[in-house]
């Protein structure tokens, strides 16, 4: 019996063994198939580097997608492509505001099915044509998206296949963009509801050094000063190679092909924001602008006179859908806790004003002009521990 029930014994040890060694071996041929994977360049099929991927000719009518009005006469009434605006570019036929950004307005979309996206995002864009009908309107998708780095800047292509996200390349494509064509990126959330190009806002005063506009923060501990929902620039600003000089240093590792990453710091916000705070004191700075939150973003409150950021949160995606939930747990839950740096500023001032406390100069500009908005912002948000 006891001979029986160490044979019975070192049978199971065995099995046991024999289970173990194959779980070990599938894990290990798993984990090289996912590091090959991960090492590859996920590059979109693109083999020339001469000329974008649609003709000319390809437009879609959006004037159908807003209840306001294109004229449907207006270079605004349609979305050209890449092609087009090259070809604009080359005669010199692109109009041009006084402060010498051009008047084009590039979105992006993965493909040019956008018809048969969520009536909110044709709604959002097409607000564009209505407010802006004599800019050209260019939509970018991921084709032409890597077209424009093999043509003007190849030597970030290695960079740019390796982002794992999506949302990376989108959100690097908008600065080279800027840099090659200049005129203005808007996400596909944002609105335009009362237009980009007055004194505040593109088409600033003369004697304005401002020649690249990015819209502050209105949540810089998260973002930094700048948002990069909103850009706009002259072409060939010296600005934007500070930026793909830190992106460079940025780039993602095998790490994060591997198991994703939250794309603020190397390619979004916090990459156009970091760029500006490390370039020297001089005249590259000083014409970069960040655009005022409160009349640009409106993000906080959904509201602003001029466009309002709809934050549909696109960005919050991990590199396997499987484990997506947890990138959008994490920025669901950094929604959360945001609080709006106007909201911030404005309980201050708020503060001061009730026990009769002077403000400085420039605080009681941002009282008077804005103190009509606390009352929305604290229903929206309530009270926060540092007010």
């Amino acid at each position: 019996t006891t001979t029986n029930s160490t044979r019975r014994s070192q049978s199971e040890h065995i099995g046991m063994s024999k289970k173990l060694l194959i779980i070990i071996m599938a894990s290990c041929a798993v984990g090289f198939v996912l590091l090959k994977w991960a090492s590859k360049p996920s590059s979109m099929s693109s083999s020339s580097s001469q000329g974008y991927c649609y003709s000319a000719d390809k437009t879609v009518d959006i004037t159908s997608w807003t209840h306001r009005n294109i004229p449907k006469d207006s270079i605004g009434a349609n979305y050209i492509t890449p092609t087009k605006l090259e070809e604009l570019r080359k005669s010199n036929k692109i109009p041009i505001l006084e402060s010498g950004v051009p008047k084009v307005i590039h979105q992006t979309w993965p493909n040019w099915k956008i018809e048969e996206s969520s009536p909110e995002y044709k709604q959002w864009s097409s607000s564009w044509g209505a407010c802006h009908p004599d800019w050209l309107h260019v939509l970018w998708d991921d084709c032409d998206i890597r077209k424009l780095f093999q043509i003007h800047l190849p030597e970030f292509l290695e960079v740019f296949d390796n982002y794992p996200n999506p949302v990376q390349r989108a959100d690097i494509f908008r600065c080279l963009v800027a840099k090659i064509y200049g005129g203005a990126y808007v996400d596909m959330d944002y609105e335009c509801t009362g237009g980009i190009d007055g004194p505040t806002g593109l088409n600033p005063p003369a004697s304005s050094q401002c020649k690249v506009f990015v819209v502050s923060s209105p949540d810089p501990e998260h973002d930094g000063v700048l948002q990069n929902a909103f850009m706009a620039s002259v072409p060939q600003h010296p600005y934007w190679d500070e930026v793909f000089k830190l992106a460079v240093e940025r780039r993602t590792t095998l790490k994060g092909r591997i198991f994703g990453e939250i794309p603020i710091k190397n390619t979004g916000p916090g990459l156009v924001s970091d760029a500006y705070l490390r370039l020297p004191e001089g005249d590259v700075k000083a014409a970069v602008c960040g655009l005022n939150a409160t009349e640009f973003s409106g993000q906080a409150l959904g509201i602003a006179p001029y466009a309002v950021h709809r934050n549909a949160g696109s960005w919050c995606a991990c590199r396997f859908p499987a484990i997506n939930f947890i990138c959008w747990n994490k920025c669901r839950g950094k929604m959360k806790k945001y609080i709006p740096s106007m909201y911030r500023d404005l309980t201050r001032h708020k503060k001061k004003v009730e026990r009769g406390e002077p403000l400085s100069p420039e605080d009681q500009v941002t009282w008077n002009l804005y103190s009509h908005l606390w009352q929305g912002y604290y229903d929206k948000y309530g009270e926060f521990e540092d007010a």
